[in-house]
């Protein structure tokens, strides 16, 4: 595996320990690797991230370099992404996601993306967005989701559904549900994904699989603080892809070391 664009992962940190005063709360480093039976091939992925908040927003940007084998081909790309999280009242915020990425099937090349979310009881939240996403040789997917999340004293409980339509298949449609553990003490915590869909659903994760399929996934992270500041996150997760002509698996793993302030 190369390292992301070189220089990147330096001038993160050095932006991050200037700013750490000026709105920057964190900065992370994350590796994630999948492996594809039956000759479907690997795919890496080395991402630099850095977070923060002002005032009522709280933003993220992340950098990206990713490699996919295929069989006999070789693809490699470069990904730029952000997210601005905005709270208009107690009840009301938004959040607006966007990613950009060179002409290559590594990465979706161009996706926005719009939810809204209601705080309906002081412990629960519902939300509702819509996607649009441009893919290599022009295929692209556009969709719309709803979901609802409840927090109770250490568990975060969230389920989302998504209908989408792309150019170059049927309509699809994915669910996906998350509970998170938060540690009795301290800032760790343990949050598990299962998740079912068709087509498109996996698409964001590799813009190769966008074609007709089911694929059924789990997923499994631990972040476990070191310290005061380090956070030390992995995980291993699973995906079972089902086409008409064919039946394969990815096993998916990731690593990450973030600094909190």
């Amino acid at each position: 595996m190369r390292l992301i664009i070189r220089g990147a992962l330096p001038c993160a940190l050095l932006l991050a320990v200037s700013s750490a005063h000026a709105g920057i709360d964190r900065v992370s480093v994350q590796l994630d690797h999948a492996d594809y039976t039956d000759g479907f091939g690997k795919r890496d992925v080395q991402t630099v991230d850095v977070a923060g908040r002002s005032g009522d927003s709280r933003w993220h940007l992340g950098l990206a370099h990713g490699e996919r084998d295929y069989g006999s081909k070789r693809f490699g790309g470069n990904r730029v992404q952000g997210s601005l999280h905005q709270r208009w009242s107690p009840r009301f915020s938004t959040r607006t996601a966007f990613t950009a990425s060179n002409d290559d099937p590594v990465f979706v090349n161009r996706q926005v993306n719009q939810d809204i979310q209601w705080k309906v009881a002081p412990q629960t939240v519902l939300s509702v967005g819509g996607k649009y996403a441009q893919y290599h040789a022009g295929a692209y997917v556009s969709g719309w989701s709803v979901g609802a999340s409840h927090y109770f004293p250490r568990v975060t409980a969230s389920l989302r559904h998504e209908r989408h339509r792309q150019s170059n298949g049927p309509d699809g449609h994915g669910t996906t549900l998350s509970l998170r553990l938060k540690d009795a003490q301290g800032r760790g915590s343990t949050q598990l994904w299962l998740g079912s869909g068709t087509s498109g659903y996996t698409a964001d994760s590799d813009p190769l699989l966008l074609r007709e399929h089911d694929a059924r996934r789990a997923f499994l992270r631990r972040s476990q603080p070191l310290g005061e500041h380090l956070v030390l996150d992995m995980g291993i997760g699973k995906t079972w892809h089902k086409t008409r002509l064919d039946s394969f698996q990815s096993v998916q793993s990731h690593l990450g070391l973030g600094y909190h302030w």
